[in-house]
């Protein structure tokens, strides 16, 4: 439930503004475009080292109207301003952009600034701001008010003949929207909608990178466009995208009882605790992995099923081979070993791909751990007779 405090709108408005910068940067037509988060203003685009752009995002949950009292037109003003008393920025060469999903009221300053060259007039803005700072007791605005007067006539001027608000833009779901557009001829029209859910994860990654940096360095459109290249290429038809490489899993004592059943099978052979631990992480990610496929609908379960049973026939040969060169009264030791070397076999030559390009390690090992913990494949010559156990215990504990 909202309350007064509530942090929602704020959060919204930050993940706004991210969004929004990202959508930015894709509609640039200029390859070498970059631009900056939260340094001198929301957004900021960069030029040869110097502020070409600066860029004001307002977002609200509810439909609204901009007037010559609004905060966020006075909020505005006052960065603005101060980026030019500071002269951090030159009013008459840079572009300031006010961004938001509201619309701007009829016969005001902010209507008067949209890129509508028909309704455009500097000179009717100016006069209507200049007299709103003049006159006005509001407390909220009375630095904004105080800043901008303290620019000069044509400082004022130079201001605002460069600003643009871009009044009932894309909120942020339309964002989303937009981008996906923007997308439209990177990949096949069924993979959109993963590629984009994959660049907005990579692209708040680097945002966040950025804004610890202090926003020292710029956020890019080509690295933008080697993500977008490298992603189309994980979602051709013959590959697939790996999502999980830094995922952190479980310790051993956090698995369920219905998950233990292959550490069960890899303690049968007396497989070391730190190989054990890279089993755990190997299932996780391919667990999660495999997971994350079939909910973006980039794999069908039948695909599943025909990989786990190739997986499985080619166990299915080794371990044959096993039983077939063991001997009657082989010691525990020796079945231990020769477990063990199976299973050297999945973590070191095994290279059963699901598709052809999709060579990522950690879904080969771990799909053999997933089919270990169901006993459809195991690595001791009696690994189901010893551990059928566990596995109708778990059974019953999925009832």
């Amino acid at each position: 439930m909202s309350t007064k405090f509530s942090a929602h709108a704020q959060a919204l408005g930050y993940l706004y503004q991210v969004r929004y910068a990202l959508l930015l940067l894709l509609k640039s037509e200029d390859y070498d475009s970059q631009i900056y988060v939260e340094k001198l203003d929301d957004i900021e685009f960069d030029q040869d080292g110097t502020s070409s752009e600066l860029i004001q995002m307002k977002h609200h949950s509810k439909e609204g109207n901009l007037t010559d009292s609004s905060s966020d037109v006075w909020k505005t003003l006052r960065v603005w301003s101060e980026a030019i008393l500071d002269e951090h920025v030159d009013p008459s060469t840079t572009k300031f952009s006010l961004i938001t999903n509201q619309v701007a009221s009829e016969n005001t300053a902010s209507s008067k600034l949209t890129f509508n060259h028909e309704f455009r007039d500097v000179e009717g803005a100016q006069s209507i701001l200049t007299e709103i700072a003049a006159t006005s007791n509001s407390d909220s605005n009375k630095k904004s008010y105080e800043q901008f007067k303290a620019l000069s006539p044509y400082q004022q001027r130079a201001l605002l003949k460069n600003t643009y608000v871009l009044d009932c833009s894309e909120n942020i779901i339309e964002t989303e929207d937009s981008i996906l557009y923007q997308l439209r001829l990177t990949a096949r029209p069924e993979v959109i909608k993963p590629l984009f859910e994959r660049l907005e994860g990579i692209w708040f990654d680097k945002v966040i990178k950025h804004l610890k940096s202090e926003s020292m360095y710029p956020l890019t459109f080509r690295e933008i466009q080697d993500n977008i290249n490298d992603l189309q290429e994980q979602l051709q038809r013959d590959n697939l995208p790996i999502d999980f490489h830094d995922l952190i899993a479980p310790n051993e004592e956090e698995l369920s009882s219905k998950e233990r059943v292959f550490v069960e099978q890899l303690k049968l052979v007396s497989v070391g605790n730190s190989r054990i631990e890279k089993a755990i992480s190997d299932y996780y990610k391919a667990f999660q992995q495999r997971s994350k496929w079939v909910r973006d609908e980039l794999i069908l379960i039948d695909e599943l099923e025909s990989y786990e049973n190739r997986l499985i026939d080619e166990w299915e040969r080794k371990f044959e081979i096993i039983k077939e060169d063991s001997g009657d009264e082989e010691s525990d030791i020796a079945i231990r070993k020769e477990g063990r070397g199976l299973f050297n076999w999945v973590e070191q030559e095994n290279n059963i791909q699901i598709r052809p390009k999709c060579d990522e390690p950690y879904i080969i090992r771990g799909s053999y751990h997933m089919l270990s913990n169901q006993l459809k494949v195991g690595w001791h010559m009696q690994f189901y007779e010893r551990l059928k156990h566990l596995l109708s215990k778990s059974l019953e504990e999925r009832v």
